[in-house]
């Protein structure tokens, strides 16, 4: 596939800022459409479902999203932004009505799992869509900034202002109506991103049939074996975030902690991860992405991971020691941000492959996190933590190998 840049000529580059409603709506889009996130977890086990049933739950909605991470790089070059927002908000739309509707009140594990599943397609189609967008449009001294602001946005809603509004709503309308109320929000994201914005985008003459393009996003991994390694990375970067939310709500109950404490804090956590993602945007373009992601994301996150764990151990019910303990984590995964923009810059002639590939490990961390808590489930909340700290700091070595063309 011809590289991603020709798609756009060279006068259609626009600035970070010019994507303000679509930045408006994918927070709006992620504070809507995943506001269960964080609390589903601990609400499905009162609902008689144990641990393992629920890590496949969120394993099986971590599958839809790496398909579709993986499918929303090349589709955004064959087919453009907007229809594939449209899409992944349709299926969202019918997988959403569907659980609710049907799954949910029948107590049926089987349909929980194939709706939400559906569910899932909704994020990675919408707003993976206008990442890899901005990565085409971008100039290249912006990629950081730029990419870090889609990231500020994202996490706003899906992980700081969603677990909180959401903690606040409960209590009055139950959590089936939270989700409904959950879907208007994402509704009115999808409606700025696709008919507010009004950036020019140019789809580029395919030369090559649709489904070799789609392809490309996965031979590009073993074609090139560092994307391949890069994909690795950026699963294990989804560990916790995707993980933590399967594990951690229901070993804190264990700790006094209540639901509206963890949500609260989960949410204070990417206030943290927040202004770390733009100070280390910045430093990304200063001292380098490898190294950057090296120090702030694997090294610090793979320590910060045991720290959580080890806090709610040695001090139990301690609000305030948990609080600061989950900033700390919520800062060193703030360090993978450089992933977004480097990955690209390892391939390019071929960055809608690598887009595509990158997003495939961002779907895979959500499937690949729920797994292991799945997996390791039986062997207590321990066996869980210490794999996801050792994987964090295995992919630091990994990182090394993440050179861009002409880098030794």
């Amino acid at each position: 596939m011809n590289d991603m840049q020709l798609s756009v000529s060279p006068s259609l580059y626009i600035k970070p800022k010019k994507f303000m409603w679509s930045y408006i709506g994918t927070f709006l889009f992620m504070l809507g459409g995943c506001i269960e996130n964080s609390w589903l977890s601990a609400w499905l086990n009162t609902q008689g479902f144990d641990q393992a049933q629920i890590g496949q739950i969120f394993a099986g909605y971590g599958i839809m999203v790496a398909v579709t991470s993986w499918l929303s790089g090349v589709c955004v070059d064959v087919f453009g932004p907007k229809k594939v927002m449209l899409t992944g908000f349709a299926v969202y739309l019918i997988g959403s009505v569907a659980f609710l509707k049907f799954a949910l009140p029948g107590h049926d594990f089987t349909a929980i799992l194939v709706t939400y599943m559906l569910r899932g397609v909704g994020y990675p189609l919408v707003c993976y869509a206008f990442l890899v967008r901005l990565t085409i449009q971008l100039d290249s001294h912006q990629q950081g900034i730029g990419t870090s602001m889609f990231w500020v946005v994202y996490n706003l809603g899906f992980t700081i202002l969603g677990p909180m509004l959401a903690a606040s709503l409960i209590p009055s309308l139950g959590q089936v109506n939270v989700i409904w109320s959950g879907m208007g929000v994402a509704l009115v994201g999808v409606l700025f991103m696709v008919f507010l914005e009004k950036n020019r985008f140019e789809l580029k003459p395919r030369t090559t049939p649709v489904l070799q393009e789609l392809s490309a996003g996965i031979s590009i991994m073993y074609q090139r074996p560092r994307i391949g390694l890069a994909v690795i990375v950026k699963t294990i970067n989804g560990l916790g975030t995707y993980g933590f939310v399967v594990v951690l709500p229901l070993f804190l109950q264990g700790k006094q902690f209540s639901l509206e404490e963890w949500a609260s804090i989960w949410g204070i956590t990417f206030i943290s991860n927040q202004v770390f993602n733009i100070i280390f945007g910045w430093l990304g373009d200063k001292i380098g992405f490898r190294r950057t992601i090296q120090i702030f994301g694997s090294v610090l996150t793979g320590v910060a991971t045991l720290i959580v764990y080890w806090v709610p151990m040695m001090w139990g019910h301690n609000y305030l020691a948990l609080m600061l303990a989950m900033c700390l984590w919520g800062a060193g995964l703030a360090g993978f941000v450089p992933m977004t923009p480097l990955v690209p810059m390892m391939a390019p002639d071929k960055k809608g492959a690598a887009n595509s590939a990158v997003n495939f490990g961002s779907g895979l961390g959500n499937f690949v996190g729920p797994a292991l808590v799945s997996v390791l489930a039986g062997f207590g909340t321990a066996a869980v933590m210490y794999a996801m700290a050792a994987l964090y700091l295995l992919s630091g070595i990994l990182v090394h190998f993440l050179t861009v063309p002409g880098e030794k």
